[in-house]
């Protein structure tokens, strides 16, 4: 069953907003939530500066802002993204902290603003020239991207452009860029066949909405060949309700079926990017009770409750 985010089926794969992008040309410094008495003038929306507009103002750059990595979150609009941003704000591991989209306005219309800066413009489907410009200055890129099935048409041409030449443009423009990690949310039985689980009815409905699964395949093994810090993390089929059950936790190529909260997979999400432990790891994670015949042998169980710095030891 296929996991993702943004607006979708219910198959809720990863998905994209489909607002135009910013026209801003030059490079933008993201400067937002002006929290001194100097920029008490300026508006709490998240805005576009160029760095000599920045400078000639006399404001802050908000990726000096504070310690830690700079996260950037691409794909922030999506129902998954945004619980992505929220969970990397709580953590307080980060330093600069941005939620990426095709649309800043759609971003900060969501309530992105509150917990990071907006950055409009960010879409998977540029050049990976265009997207190195974005990615410059950022330690993380967090993908929570996937095409959003819509015209029947079409499906197999937005599978291919987001969910494979999507992954293939974010993989080469964080290498120009010299981003340490590229954090991947994709799904379980993205390996089907390999795993010999291409007859399982998850693959199979699931695959039939833009061969889906296949598009991803070539995304994830065009990350991983690439040369950039990578982890992959495949939740298994999304749904919107809080977490009630265990986190399970397995390597990849394990997991043929389940369900697994959008908050849980945020949470994976946001502890993955920032553990050496999880790169060049694929994780798959559902909840404990929702597997067809039971609970995966190979599987680790935690609790709600439990550390998140104890889930990839």
């Amino acid at each position: 069953m296929l996991a993702a985010q943004s607006s979708s089926v219910a198959f809720a794969r990863p998905g994209v907003s489909r607002a135009s992008t910013s026209t801003t040309t030059r490079r933008p410094v993201v400067v937002a939530r002006a929290s001194s008495a100097s920029a008490s003038d300026f508006s709490r929306r998240s805005v576009l500066l160029t760095p000599a507009l920045v400078s000639l103002l006399g404001l802050p750059n908000a990726a000096n802002a504070r310690d830690g990595p700079s996260v950037l979150v691409v794909g922030s609009t999506g129902a998954t993204g945004r619980l992505v941003v929220e969970e990397l704000a709580k953590s307080g591991k980060t330093g600069r902290l941005v939620a990426g989209a095709r649309s800043a306005e759609k971003a900060e219309s969501l309530g992105l603003g509150t917990s990071a800066d907006v950055l409009g413009g960010v879409d998977v489907t540029k050049t990976p020239n265009e997207l190195a410009e974005t990615f410059k200055g950022f330690d993380i890129i967090v993908v929570a991207t996937g095409f959003v099935p819509g015209n029947p048409f079409k499906m197999n041409e937005a599978a291919h452009a987001v969910d494979n030449l999507g992954a293939q443009h974010v993989a080469d423009a964080a290498k120009i860029a010299g981003v340490k990690r590229v954090v991947l949310i994709s799904s379980i039985l993205t390996n089907g066949p390999g795993m010999g689980a291409e007859d399982t009815p998850g693959y199979k409905i699931t695959n039939a909405f833009g061969r889906v699964l296949e598009e991803k395949l070539v995304g994830e093994n065009y990350l991983r060949s690439s040369g950039v810090p990578w982890t992959i993390v495949r939740p298994a089929g999304l749904k919107n309700d809080e977490p009630r059950a265990p986190l399970v936790l397995t390597d990849g190529d394990v997991m043929t079926s389940g369900e697994i909260s959008r908050a849980l997979v945020a949470k994976v999400m946001a502890y993955a990017a920032f553990d050496p432990s999880c790169e060049g790891r694929i994780i798959e994670i559902a909840e404990s009770g929702s597997f067809t015949g039971g609970d995966p042998a190979a599987g680790k169980k935690f609790s709600l409750d439990s550390d998140p710095a104890g889930w990839f030891a």
